[in-house]
């Protein structure tokens, strides 16, 4: 089975759609309620990155009964400074953006 998800950038009322879409097929798949858990909880940080840091992208998903893979592209500037990135509590994210919650970084 493949998908397909256009996400909106900025748009934090459709955030978190594709990933609630997905863990509703799973379930209706049956499949394993830990990796529906892992898979949901992976696709929505991926999804919300989209709606954060980038004018928006799409996630396409493939499942077949022995693999999940979700692949992301978002139409956004890139990280930077990757050494930088991967300090804790290192995020680009707005003072809007954290004000909502988002964007702590690692």
């Amino acid at each position: 089975m493949k998908l397909h998800y256009e996400i909106d950038g900025n748009n934090f009322a459709a955030a978190g759609e594709a990933s609630s879409s997905v863990k509703r097929i799973l379930k209706q798949l049956a499949v394993d309620p830990n990796i529906i858990r892992k898979v949901a909880i992976a696709m929505y940080e991926a999804e919300i990155n989209v709606v954060i840091h980038a004018d928006g992208g799409w996630a396409d998903v493939e499942i077949t009964p022995e693999a999940i893979k979700i692949v992301f592209n978002d139409n956004g500037p890139g990280i930077a400074d990757i050494e930088l990135a991967m300090q804790a509590g290192y995020s680009t994210a707005s003072t809007k953006i954290r004000e909502l919650g988002f964007g702590a970084g690692m």
